[in-house]
Formats: structure tokens, C-alpha cells, sequence
């Protein structure tokens, strides 16, 4: 099935509404932070827009803290529909904040298997708005906590994210972003080249102006973390319904009706954690939710000899390439071309190698020259949106539809934030941890983006 491009009907951005545009038509973030070459779909989701009227969620708005409905009907208090680590992080936190009857419906046979266990593991703070910062604080210090208690499924290797950059530009947005960063608290370094070449000796030295470098950032294991939110979740008494795909979804005098291929659950709460397919699941409300699937590609290449220390998270700023080492040896390498379509497909891009090759050796010439066998290559699902944050919150007009999606390649890295924004609205009756204003959804309608621009 094609996706459907940003831009048809049911999308409803304003064009210019709260948006700078440069004279090549492309998108500038509202924050003076970085400024960088968006995909070409996020470009096409701000011009030609539908009217408002043609959407359900260009009636929503930003409405006032209100109290928590009651959790006394029958049934199950919370439906999370999307079995992996977003999911999972919600049903963990809602049992840790006292909710009875939670249950994740995952219609695979096992929990964390579509864009979850695709991902590379990347966990960083080095981001370029205020609430992804935050998201990114909370998450690394539970990931760090995690690692401990659950030290046979998951490692956190915190060898800091690289940022190098060899051009006056790059340097520029590099140092802005620096400032934010800093302003929370993050001890966030500049690194001279020798300090670049000292951390990380594959980085090509010619023309390199400098780095950002974050010791807390680093990777984990994906599967790892999906291990250890499903234990927990498990351990707390959550219930996981595995082989149950949502059909159809209804609202009702006391919440929801959901229907699945197995059976019809009552629920007072739904949660829309269904990543690239919350869309589909929001149309079963009349509610366009407006998330895109964008396929991802990554690759592997084995180097020869025995494995070698662990390195940064090495981003070339210039041409977009991540690489890194692997903890058993070899490199693990990626590029997201911004002029990706939306689509369903995950299969590896027959294109993914040759732009990689034209780019690696730009800063990663050793890199570029261990062979990739294309055996060896993957590609998964980005639910992306058209300013790169994800949807948390209430939905309006449609009371107890909570939404926690389109986390663009950054699920697996703020899942703990995540799960506790949605915990503590539905029990709290607003989120106190984070601000999610720019989270909302009633942003799209309003035209009121924040870009983040810090997106790999």
C-alpha cells in the first residue's frame, strides 16, 4: 500500500504560517539554532495545502489543564495499541504510576519486531530545540540506571556523539546549537581538530575546522531495550496481547471500544503508539494524524583484524554519514538522503551504497575503504513528521486519545521520556516533566512548527 503524500488531503499546514523560508523554498527553524536541508517531503508538507475544513485536526487546539477522568469502569483502564518500545515504555510507566488495568496489543508475534529492532541504537542530547534536549536528559539518565539493574540484556556505551565539521557554516550552527545545549546543563565540549583526531582516529583531518563532542551520549543494543521495557512492564503487570491487530476503534459513552482479530476490548484510555501506522490507526476516529513513513537504510562492514577500542558516534555535519565501531568489530554506517518519498517498503534502497560511497571518504576515508557486502545492509521505518518532533498529548475534541508517535528514529532514544510524558497525563491530567507544547497536535493546524534540524 503507498503511503500517502504529505500535502493531499487531510494535511493542514498553513503555508509560511509560523514558518521561515529561505529563497530556496526550504524550511529554517524558529529557534536561531540550526538551519540545514530538510527532506523533500517536509519541504511539500507546508505548501498547497488542504483547507482547514477538510480535517478533523484542524479543529483541534490547545485546550486548559483539565482533571483526569476516572479509572473505575470496567475493562481495561489503558489500550496501547503498538507493541513496541514506545509501547512498552508507556504500559511500564503507567504501572509505576499506579494505573490497575493497562494492555499493549502488538499484532506481531512478538513484541519489538517492525521499526524497533531496526534501529542503530544512537542515544544522544545533542539536539537543536528545547524539548528534545529534555526528552534526551530523562532518557539517558534512565538508560544509565537501566543498564545497571538489567546488565545481562542491555549495555549502554556511552562514547559520546562527534559532531565534525570542515566548513565555516557547519562550525557556525555547530557552536549555536552549543549554546542551547549547554543552557540545560549538558557538558557539551568543542574539540579542536587535534582533540577530533584524538577521540576518533578514523576522522579525516584535512580541512577540519572542530567538533561538538557529548560524553553521555553514545549507543545500546535495540533489542536490549526492548528486552528490558517489556521485563519491567511484564514484572509490573502489564499485559501484552501479541498476534492482535487493532481493526477498528470506537468511541464510547465510557471510552473505547477496540476491536482486534481476536476479540472486542472497553477501554477508558487509548494510546496511539502504533510508530509509522499511527496514522491508520487515528482514521479509525476521524482523526488525521499526520506521521510518514520514511524508510531508513543502514550497512555493516566487517574490517579485518581483531576487534579495536570503541569510538564516538562519529556524524560528518558536512555530508550527513554516521559511522561507528562496533563493540565485536567492523563499522556500522549510515545516510538519510533528504530527498526520500514516503513508503512502506524495507528493503535496502538500491541506491543507499553508492550514496554512501560518495560521501564517506569526505571525513571517513579508512572507513571507505572496507568493503560493505550488501548481505549485510537493512533498512527500517522512520514515523516521521513535517518538523522532526513526535505527537504527545491529548487529542481535543476526542477525549481520552492519547497520542505518543512519529519519533522520526528517535523512539528508541527517548522511549523512557516518552512513556512518562504519557504517564503522567493520563493520571495527572497534564504532563509535568516536560513541556510539550511543541509536541502538540493542534501545531500542524495552527502552522506553529518548531523544526528540528538536528535529525540524522
Amino acid at each position: 500500500m503507498p503511503a500517502e503524500r504529505p500535502g493531499g488531503r487531510g494535511q493542514c499546514l498553513p503555508r509560511g504560517a509560523g514558518v521561515h523560508w529561505h529563497r530556496s523554498g526550504r524550511l529554517r527553524p524558529r529557534p536561531d539554532v540550526f538551519s540545514a536541508v530538510r527532506p523533500r517531503f517536509v519541504r511539500a508538507a507546508t505548501r498547497g495545502v488542504a483547507p482547514a475544513r477538510r480535517s478533523v485536526a484542524c479543529r483541534l487546539r490547545a485546550r486548559p489543564t483539565r482533571e483526569p477522568l476516572s479509572l473505575s469502569e470496567p475493562g481495561y483502564d489503558v489500550v496501547i495499541v503498538g507493541g513496541g518500545v514506545i509501547g512498552l515504555s508507556v504500559a511500564r510507566e503507567l504501572k509505576g504510576h499506579g494505573v490497575d488495568r493497562v494492555v499493549v496489543l502488538e499484532r506481531e508475534g512478538a513484541v519489538g519486531q517492525r521499526s524497533s529492532s531496526r534501529a542503530n541504537g544512537g542515544v544522544r542530547a545533542q539536539f537543536a530545540t528545547s524539548i528534545n534536549i529534555a526528552f534526551s536528559l530523562h532518557s539517558i539518565e534512565e538508560f544509565e540506571r537501566l543498564a545497571t539493574a538489567h546488565g545481562d540484556v542491555l549495555q549502554f556505551h556511552q562514547t559520546g556523539y562527534l559532531f565534525a565539521t570542515g566548513t565555516e557554516r557547519g562550525e557556525a550552527l555547530l557552536r549555536s546549537s552549543l549554546e542551547l545545549q549547554r543552557s540545560f546543563g549538558l557538558a557539551v565540549e568543542w574539540l579542536t581538530p587535534p582533540e577530533v583526531l584524538e577521540r576518533a582516529p578514523i576522522v579525516r583531518a584535512d580541512g577540519l575546522r572542530g567538533g561538538t563532542w557529548h560524553a553521555r551520549d553514545g549507543f545500546l543494543d535495540p533489542y536490549g531495550v526492548v528486552e528490558v521495557m517489556r521485563r519491567e512492564a511484564r514484572g509490573l503487570g502489564a499485559e501484552l496481547r501479541l498476534n492482535s491487530e487493532v481493526r477498528a476503534l470506537e468511541r464510547a459513552s465510557n471510552g473505547f471500544v477496540v476491536t482486534t482479530d481476536r476479540d472486542v476490548l472497553h477501554a477508558r484510555y487509548v494510546v496511539n503508539a502504533a510508530g509509522a501506522e499511527a496514522r491508520s490507526i487515528g482514521r479509525m476516529l476521524d482523526l488525521d494524524v499526520p506521521v510518514w513513513p520514511i524508510r531508513r537504510n543502514l550497512a555493516f562492514a566487517r574490517s579485518p583484524g581483531h576487534p579495536t577500542d570503541l569510538i564516538p558516534m562519529c556524524v560528518d555535519f558536512d555530508t550527513g554519514v554516521l559511522v561507528r565501531r562496533e563493540v565485536g568489530g567492523g563499522y556500522l554506517i549510515a545516510y538519510s538522503n533528504p530527498e526520500d518519498e514516503p513508503g512502506w517498503a524495507t528493503t535496502v534502497d538500491p541506491r543507499f551504497l553508492d550514496d554512501v560511497a560518495e560521501r564517506i571518504g569526505n571525513r571517513f576515508p579508512l572507513v571507505s575503504e572496507v568493503p560493505i557486502d550488501p548481505r549485510h545492509c537493512w533498512a527500517g521505518l522512520y514515523p516521521e513528521t513535517a518538523d522532526h518532533h513526535a505527537i504527545v498529548g491529548f487529542c481535543g475534541e476526542v477525549e481520552g486519545f492519547v497520542l505518543c508517535a512519529g519519533f522520526g528514529g528517535h523512539g528508541i532514544m527517548h522511549s523512557p521520556a516518552a512513556g512518562r510524558a504519557v504517564a503522567e497525563l493520563i493520571t495527572r491530567g497534564a504532563c509535568r516533566s516536560f513541556d510539550l507544547h511543541a509536541l502538540r497536535l493542534a501545531r500542524f493546524a495552527e502552522g506553529d512548527l518548531t523544526i528540528e534540524s538536528a535529525v540524522l
